[in-house]
């Protein structure tokens, strides 16, 4: 495998993985990695990647790359994260143009510095090292989307590179732009198999006067579903609350993150710690926006050794969030698997990371976790893991959405298949 980096000054963060890396964990072979530094780069090797029917992986921090149907082989391996800069950015009307390879933390440590604080409220699991592209690409949200809502809702425009080598554009840097069909939501998901994106606009906000976290810890799982019943019914209204627990552990470790007016923290904490009192759980209060910060990561950051990690994404009706999750950990203690889960509470979402060295028990548990799913009216995403554990998944969105509409446009844009296929 040889690297490139055709005349770019810019360098991806030394303490990130490789590519090669990334790739080996994955389980996908690449003849060259190129790590292009500006838009123009990456057109002209896709211009001549498209010329010579090349096949071309993009990819960023690795921390999504499972929602894609990854080759066992590619020609190229695109490695964004040399693109990690940020190209506009306007305090005054709350909007930033960013390079698709910068990390999703390092876009918050830098908008954190700029006059009061400023923030892009996107916090999906691996934040320190998924790249903006690569959550674009994958729809991945976090804890935070309970508040802010998804990427989807953030996003104002993107721009991007066809097979040919020309770029497109769909929206621009104001709330309103353009009337007609929204292609920017369109892309978002399509998993790195329609066009390379270059650039994300987005809505940021001001960093809130106080933040703070409740964690609270619940014996059972009816003390929890009695505490999440009550905060639903009230008018409290945190910015994120994720439950996590390992497989088999009664106990359950609650994270309600407020943010707001010191006095409306301090009251709104208080009321969530004598709610949580009141069904059985016991806790403290923490103060302080880096602990904020640091609370929700590791509320739903896998554990362990990454490479050996099944990440599923499981999405359910939001009143089926918890007997969901309680469903997936039967299954992983009757499998005598590892599981650790994060439930997103007020979405009906959580994450599953599975693991095992046997790729043969994480088959068998992801077909557990899609059919439980399923029967409760959701759909589960494999976000990473190893390649054996992947393999036989099949479509990665509804079948008659790929033949229908997707893959009329993916013809129509990649004819040749340079890109990623389309996940059916």
């Amino acid at each position: 495998m040889s690297r490139q980096n055709p005349g770019g000054v810019k360098k991806r963060d030394a303490a990130a993985r490789s590519a090669e890396e990334i790739l080996k964990e994955l389980g996908v072979e690449a003849t060259r990695v190129e790590v292009p530094a500006s838009e123009k780069e990456v057109q002209t090797i896709l211009a001549r990647a498209s010329k010579e029917k090349l096949k071309v992986l993009p990819m960023g921090g690795g921390t999504s790359l499972g929602v894609a149907v990854l080759p066992e082989k590619v020609d190229l391996a695109l490695d964004m994260r040399g693109m990690n800069s940020i190209c506009e950015l306007d305090p005054r009307n709350l909007n930033i143009v960013v390079e698709a390879g910068k990390s999703i933390k390092s876009i918050n440590q830098e908008l954190s510095q700029v006059e009061r604080g400023f923030m892009l409220p996107l916090d999906p699991p691996r934040s320190q090292e998924a790249t903006l592209g690569g959550a674009y690409a994958a729809n991945m949200s976090g804890p935070l989307r309970h508040l802010y809502g998804l990427l989807r809702d953030q996003v104002l425009g993107v721009r991007g590179v066809n097979v040919e080598g020309s770029q497109v554009a769909f929206g621009g840097i104001t709330v309103k732009n353009v009337s007609g069909y929204d292609l920017t939501k369109f892309l978002i998901g399509s998993a790195g198999s329609l066009c390379v994106v270059t650039q994300v606009a987005l809505r940021i906000l001001p960093v809130p006067e106080a933040s703070g976290v409740c964690r609270i810890e619940f014996p059972s799982d009816s003390d929890l579903e009695g505490f999440l019943s009550e905060l639903r019914q009230s008018v409290l209204l945190p910015s994120a609350v994720v439950a996590r627990w390992e497989a088999g552990d009664a106990v359950k470790l609650l994270t309600v993150a407020l943010e707001g007016h010191p006095k409306a923290v301090e009251r709104q904490a208080r009321e969530i710690q004598e709610m949580g009192a009141r069904h059985g759980g016991s806790g403290r209060i923490l103060e302080g926006r880096d602990t904020f910060l640091e609370s929700l990561r590791l509320a739903v950051d896998p554990q362990g050794e990454i490479h050996r990690i099944l990440a599923l994404k499981v999405s359910v009706p939001i009143a089926q969030g918890l007997g969901a999750a309680k469903a997936v950990e039967d299954l992983a203690v009757r499998g005598s698997l590892k599981v650790d889960l994060a439930l997103l509470a007020g979405n009906g979402v959580f994450f599953a990371y599975a693991t095992d060295q046997s790729d043969q028990l994480l088959r068998e548990f992801s077909k557990g976790v899609r059919e439980t799913a399923l029967r409760m009216g959701g759909h589960v995403l494999p976000v990473w893991g190893p390649r054996g554990a992947l393999e036989g998944w099949g479509p990665r969105i509804d079948p008659a959405v790929g033949r229908n509409v997707v893959m009329p446009i993916k013809q129509s844009w990649d004819p040749w298949g340079v890109l990623l296929p389309v996940g059916l």
